[in-house]
């Protein structure tokens, strides 16, 4: 009887919070060795290594596929090289319209738009995908995006809009906590433009009642000279209140921005937990599917 060999792979790929399947039916050689050394490194979390194997699969007419490239992709992003990312985005949407990961790819497309220092363009992209896919699992993070873009951009009225948004209609989403810091940090820097003006206006005050009160010093000790004393006094006072509050409010940012670290860092933790669990799904699935290959060359030779 003769025997059908077929090598089925399935890589269960994590990309933000999108588990996705890619199956592919390698030929041999080179192209199939690529391949799989590019998906194992992604399985494992080596990014860069994943990136230069799939890279090199993709350059293979059996590996040029929709599903590979999604890999790279993502495997780019996590390797942080952004630019590659973007453009590699750009080569998947106009070979690939019809995949099931275009929206993915176009999310892909708008954060890394973002990393490069594009904040118009990632505004554009993110927006347009927003638009497109109102339902999306990465709608959320495709706001909080749109307004980290406005928020690079000191558009800051914009921004909080976003932000506040998010912590409205999604308050159980990973970005909300990073959302809500952001809008303290918007606050505060309302509140501190607004200090600085006044000690700034302040500040001229004092100049020009000090002025005045040497002035009046030179011609007479009038009761002139006398009021421009009390008022140069009273400014001096005002200032040094000024200066107070400008010290508390820098000490209170300095808070604000150790809870945001803390809050990634558990939020990393989290992730890394999940991550974990995927791991050891997979290792489960694969050891299932060798005991079931087992069983089936077993059955074929009997």
């Amino acid at each position: 009887m003769n025997r059908t060999k077929t090598v089925l792979m399935t890589a269960c790929l994590v990309t933000g919070f999108v588990v996705f399947p890619v199956s592919a039916e390698i030929s041999s050689g080179t192209a199939a060795a690529s391949f799989i050394q590019g998906a194992s490194a992604f399985r494992a979390g080596e990014w860069m290594s994943s990136v230069f194997m799939l890279r090199r699969a993709v350059s293979y007419a059996e590996n040029n596929t929709a599903d590979t490239w999604y890999m790279l992709i993502t495997a780019e992003m996590y390797a942080g090289e952004y630019k590659t990312a973007y453009q590699d985005c750009e080569t998947y949407l106009q070979n690939f319209p019809e995949s099931p990961y275009v929206s993915h790819v176009m999310y892909h497309k708008g954060r890394a738009l973002f990393c490069i220092g594009e904040f118009e363009k990632s505004v554009l992209v993110l927006s347009d995908f927003c638009h497109q896919y109102p339902d999306h699992e990465m709608y959320c993070s495709a706001l909080f995006w749109v307004a980290e873009s406005f928020y690079a951009a000191a558009n800051f009225d914009d921004a909080k809009l976003l932000y506040q948004r998010i912590i409205m209609e999604y308050p159980d989403d990973a970005k909300a906590p990073a959302a809500q810091f952001r809008i303290e940090t918007i606050e505060q820097s309302y509140r501190e433009e607004k200090l600085l003006y006044l000690l700034k206006e302040t500040g001229e005050e004092y100049l020009a009642a000090k002025e005045e009160y040497e002035r009046q010093l030179r011609l007479t000790d009038s009761e002139s000279a006398r009021d421009a004393r009390k008022r140069l006094v009273e400014l001096q006072k005002k200032n040094s209140e000024l200066e107070k509050k400008i010290s508390e409010l820098n000490q209170k940012n300095t808070d604000l921005q150790l809870q945001l670290d803390a809050e990634i860092q558990k939020n990393s933790g989290e992730r890394n937990q999940q991550l974990d669990m995927i791991r050891e799904l997979k290792e489960k699935a694969r050891k299932t599917q060798e005991l079931l290959d087992s069983q089936t060359v077993s059955g074929e030779e009997k």
